[in-house]
Formats: structure tokens, sequence, C-alpha cells
């Protein structure tokens, strides 16, 4: 007679991975009150994924292109405007396997954003997005850990060790301050764009709290009340502290912070001398903190009863683990020329990456891309904002352990403190922290066991009384007292054996139960 005992495994089983390229365009009429468009500037976008629906062999994302505009008019009062709005898409992604509430994740960065002019009064706004898809079925399985017996039941048992997300949270956080322009500086007369950069100083844990520290540096672009046609920049750097409740934690948890930008909102305001040269913002983020620990399951991979026959369901399952998660931050700095005009100011700076390559080569994870650049100054040729572009390439390398270079490799890429000054008229240095985030995970096949079924009792009476048996190449003390239903202290105080080795044609006494 026996008793099971059950535990559970949550796979994370990766049902697929697709890809797609969005491909949006839209006309855009300005509004009545703004004058007409002499030259495009700046364009300027991010990608927003509202939902991301799994169904039968597809994962549909709706989502919209946030962009914002920059052109010069031919208005002698008003020669700089901008132009914000969204364009909504929804896209198919074929991923087979896929069902409905599957775990779905998304990744998504522009690819190429541009405008042209149709008429003085419409452009044609144009981009490409790439959208990357993971579909996850997230399910728990079921298995014998271990049994209790009357000493009938012999069972073999392995212990599983492995690394997953054994605690995550995902919270809201607000950071709303104020900017103030130099007191030298014209008032405020409209925002032409926002920028906003959010990236972690630093992380803590401890009793069950995560420290989260960071800096939300945000700038804008602006016109002034007295010339329209005149622009000037402000931007500075908030810090922020945040703590995260979580569970079973402790310090030498790897852990995973992503944070992400849901929104900016902002307003001109007076100060204390009525002039409107204060900006108060409130930029709302999210962030996604996931603490990996290491987890020990103990199962049973195989059995027999001494006294019934019995019948054993069995499966086989791919068990993830996550074996490291490694974090590296380098900085980087280019020079590159304009190519219109001379730099009499510089106004903002954008540096976005493009992954072109990843690949191991000897003990190094590396990445090779480009840093898609883009500056916003004052052409001194004719007092006027300007736009350069640049695409610079990068290559960033991660020391790899011997155990990581069998594992399935992914990285996760993000650009910070982005810093741009002018060399010379016609000539800027870039610079930007790169920051990577590989995580290495390995996959065991396990086999394991989810239930036992007794299907009868045993017939003794048809063994010999004795039996000799010469032990074969690659056979075990397990495999002979399973083959006899016979326990394994039997077999071994039978044959006045020490230990279970078992020496390839040496004789086995196995003797018939009374």
């Amino acid at each position: 007679m026996f008793k099971l005992l059950n535990d559970t495994f949550i796979i994370n089983e990766i049902i697929g991975t697709n890809a797609t390229e969005a491909i949006l365009e839209s006309d855009i009429s300005i509004s009545d009150d703004m004058p007409n468009i002499e030259k495009i500037i700046s364009t300027e976008g991010k990608i927003k994924i509202n939902s991301i629906s799994p169904a039968a062999n597809k994962a549909t994302i709706k989502g919209e292109l946030v962009y914002n505009i920059i052109y010069r008019s031919n208005d002698e009062e008003v020669s700089v405007c901008s132009m914000s709005g969204k364009i909504p898409f929804t896209e198919e992604i074929q991923i087979q396997g896929a069902k409905e509430n599957m775990e779905t994740r998304a990744d998504s960065y522009i690819d190429y954003i541009d405008s042209e002019m149709n008429t003085e009064r419409e452009f044609k706004i144009k981009a490409v997005a790439n959208l990357d898809v993971e579909v996850i079925n997230k399910h728990p399985v079921d298995f014998i850990s271990s049994l209790e017996s009357d000493g009938s039941f012999q069972a073999k048992s392995k212990n599983i060790k492995y690394t997953d997300v054994v605690s995550q949270l995902s919270e809201n956080i607000n950071v709303s301050d104020a900017v103030e322009i130099n007191k030298n500086s014209n008032e405020i007369a409209k925002i032409l764009k926002a920028d906003t950069d959010i990236y972690v100083t630093n992380i803590d844990v401890m009793n069950e709290r995560m420290l989260v520290e960071g800096i939300c540096k945000v700038g804008f672009l602006y016109t002034e009340n007295n010339n329209l046609s005149s622009t000037g920049y402000a931007a500075e750097e908030f810090p922020f502290t945040h703590y995260i409740e979580l569970k079973r934690t402790n310090e030498d948890m790897p852990r995973e912070i992503n944070i992400t930008l849901n929104d900016l909102t902002y307003s001109v305001e007076q100060n204390y001398e009525n002039e409107q040269k204060i900006i108060s913002f409130n930029a709302a983020f999210n962030v996604d903190a996931k603490l990996y620990g290491t987890l020990e399951k103990n199962i049973i991979t195989d059995g027999y009863s001494t006294e019934s026959q019995i019948e054993i369901s069995s499966e086989t399952i791919n068990l993830a683990s996550t074996k490291n998660i490694k974090e590296i931050s380098t900085k980087y700095e280019n020079n590159f020329d304009i190519t219109t005009g001379t730099i009499k100011d510089i106004y903002s700076v954008d540096i976005s990456p493009k992954i072109s390559e990843k690949r191991i080569v000897e003990d190094k994870y590396i990445i090779d891309g480009f840093l898609d650049t883009n500056l916003l100054y004052l052409n001194g040729d004719v007092n006027k904002i300007d736009r350069a572009y640049a695409s610079m390439p990068f290559t960033a390398a991660i020391d790899l352990d011997e155990d990581e270079k069998n594992c399935d490799l992914t990285s996760d890429i993000k650009i910070n403190k982005c810093n741009v000054y002018r060399k010379s008229n016609s000539s800027v240095n870039a610079s930007c922290d790169i920051k990577i985030v590989m995580k290495a995970k390995d996959t065991d096949e396990i086999s394991i066991i989810s239930n036992i079924t007794e299907v009868g009792p045993l017939d003794y009476n048809k063994m010999p009384s004795l039996i000799f048996r010469v032990v074969q190449q690659g056979e075990n003390i397990w495999d002979i007292a399973k083959n006899y239903n016979v326990s394994i202290n039997y077999l071994k105080q039978l044959n006045e054996l020490t230990d279970e080795v078992l020496v390839p044609g040496s004789k086995i006494i196995i003797a018939r139960r009374v």
C-alpha cells in the first residue's frame, strides 16, 4: 500500500515568436490657426502598445504611433511651429500554437520615421515600426514528489534545482516637479517638443523591499513670447526614490528592472514675478520588477511494488531555468558633422539603438548595431532651428562564463544620459551610456511521473524458486530488483552486497519470496 504526495511545476513554455513590420502612413492637415508649412524640420515618434490579444495561431497588437512634427513657416511673426498627434494601428502576427488566454510579450521600436509636405497645409507622415511578439503558455504540471509506503513500494527519486521568478510586481510611479528657464530669457510662448529620459541608478533589496533609485530627465523646446521666431531649450534632472514591496527576497537574488514612460503632461505657469517662465510637469511611468530565486523540487522518476502490479503515467517536460542575468553599462562617444549651415546653439539630442547582429565570439557575447542620432540646433546661417542626423556604429560585449555559451541568450539594450556639445561651427560630439541586460536561459528535459495506479496483486508462484542472474553491461541493482519485483535491500542482503554498484559479468542470486 502507498500514498502519493503531489507537487507542481509552473512551466513557462514558449509557444512561438514572430516579428513583423507595421507600415504606418497618414495624411495630416494642420489646423486653421497655424501658419503654412515652409519646411519640415523634425519628425519624431514613439510606439505605444495598448493591448496584445492571443487567439488561435495568432496574436493581435493594437497600438498607436505618437508623433511630433516641427516645421518652419514663412510667417515672419511665427516662423517655427509644432504639431503632435496619434496614428492608431492594428497588426495580426501569425504564431503557430498560440491560444486565447496565453501570456504574451511584445517589444517595439521605430525603424524609420519621416514626413514630407503634400501642400502648404498638409503633410504625409511615414513610419515603419518593428513589432516582436512572444507567446508563452504558462501552466502548472503536477508530478509525484514523494510517497508514503508500508515498505512494499520502491521509488527512485531525483532532486531538481532551477532558477525562476519568485517575486514579481508592476507599479506606477509619478515624478512631478517644474523646470524654470533662465531669468535672462524671454517668456515662454509655446512648447514645441518635450523630451523625457528615465533611468535607474541604484537597486537595493532588503527586508522584503526593493529600493529603486533613478533619474528623470526632462527637456522642453519652446518659442519665446516677444519673438515667436526665436526658440529656447530648458532641461533638468530630477532624482527619484521608490520602494517596492516584494515577498521572498534576499540581497543576493538576481533581479530585473524595466522602466517605461506612460505619459508626460506639462503646462506653462508664472513665476513669482508673474512671468511665463515655469514649466510644471508630471511624468507617469511604470516599473516592472522581477526577482529570481533558486527553487528545489524532489521528483519520483521511477517506481515499482513488491506486492502489486502497477501502471505508471509519465511525461517529459522542458523545464526552463534562468542561469544568470548580467548587466553592463558602457560609455559611448563619437563625433559627426552637420551638412546644413553652422551651429549657433544646440537644443536637444535623441539617440536610439538599432541592433544589426548578436553573436558569440570565444568567451564574449557581442552586440553590433547603430545609434540613430537626431540633433536639433540653431542654424547660425539663417538664425532658425534645423535638424542634423547621423547613424553611428557601436559594438558592446559581455563576458560569458563557460556554462553560458550553450544557453539561450537574450538581451535588452537601452540608451541613457544622452548629451551633445559643439566642437566647431559644423561638428558636434555626442555621448551616451549604452546599457545592456543579458539573460542566459537553459532548458532541461525531465521525465516526471504524474500518477501511479495499482492494477492487481503479483503472482510469485509463477517465478522460479531460485534464479542465477549474470549482470549485463550498464545494468544496475535497481534494474534487476525492479525486473523481479524485489526490494533493493532484500537483494543486497541476499547477495551480501555493501553498495549498489554491480560488476558486469558477476552473478546475482534472486530467491522467490514465500
